[in-house]
């Protein structure tokens, strides 16, 4: 998996852009171009006069977002920049990521309620179910270094689609650990002592050395993040179970569940 093209969402009520921070600090270590992406929206008072107002809020937009990326070109990267005018602006997100193609999106992540993540849609909600490449959730503004990665697998589900899963999950932690020289970490959670996962199977799996893969007793999302803070995790990778309908509401994916109790960056792999 090459991350060629990165999309980066541009948060348009904040000063800094942590996910445009780190596509930056990408781009450092592999090749790659970047879209900055904002979508806008805002009620006009006067209908006759709406069209001139959304251009300009539309052109005022854009300025900013080759201000923002002036260095980036500066240094030689490709950059392109796209404002568009929609309301429903996490949708939209979704539909330009796949238009263009984009192999990961970066958005800055912030702080949720449980309430509010589960009883309301929320952006990183909708990007993590409609985007069909991997989502980078980016927490911080302040760079940090790669040190530790935590992967989370789980080798207890035999079905082909989670198998691809867990391969995604390790061959792209492995190309980290590889750039970044990071210290390589998988964790695998069972809920009941028939199910202990087989560690050697895991082991073999990961190939990683045997300390490096945890296999703990709990739920998922807590096994992940006492797992991540231990280790004092700089990225956390955990799989994206597609799960929608009703089941989606109530119960979420794991990703979203661990998402607000990590201060590292998240990234939910498809």
């Amino acid at each position: 998996m090459e991350f060629k093209n990165l999309f980066v969402v541009y948060d348009p009520t904040q000063s800094e852009q942590p996910a445009l921070e780190r596509a930056a600090a990408i781009t450092e270590q592999a090749e790659a171009a970047i879209h900055l992406y904002a979508c806008i929206h805002e009620d006009t008072a006067q209908p006759e006069d709406g069209s001139k107002k959304e251009r300009q809020l539309v052109d005022s937009q854009r300025e900013t977002l080759n201000k923002a990326v002036t260095l980036l070109r500066s240094r030689g990267v490709s950059v392109t920049t796209e404002v568009e005018w929609d309301k429903d602006w996490y949708s939209a997100v979704v539909r330009a990521s796949l238009r263009t193609e984009a192999d990961l999106v970066l958005k800055s992540s912030y702080p949720h309620s449980v309430r509010e993540r589960v009883l309301k849609r929320t952006s990183d909600w909708t990007l993590i179910r409609g985007c069909q490449c991997p989502v980078l959730l980016v927490k911080q503004s302040e760079q940090r270094d790669i040190s530790k990665v935590l992967a989370a697998i789980d080798i207890r589900d035999e079905s082909k689609s989670y198998e691809q899963l867990n391969e995604h999950i390790i061959g792209f932690s492995k190309r980290i650990m590889e750039s970044n020289k990071a210290e390589l970490h998988f964790i695998n959670a069972f809920d009941r002592l028939r199910a202990v996962p087989d560690r050697n199977a895991l082991v073999k799996s990961c190939g990683v050395e045997a300390n490096r893969v945890h296999i703990r007793m709990g739920e998922p999302e807590d096994v992940i993040v006492n797992g991540a803070k231990e280790l004092d995790a700089s990225l956390v990778v955990v799989g994206n179970s597609a799960r929608s309908g009703l089941s989606a509401v109530i119960n979420g994916n794991t990703v979203e569940r661990v998402l607000d109790k990590l201060e590292c960056d998240v990234l939910s792999m498809p």
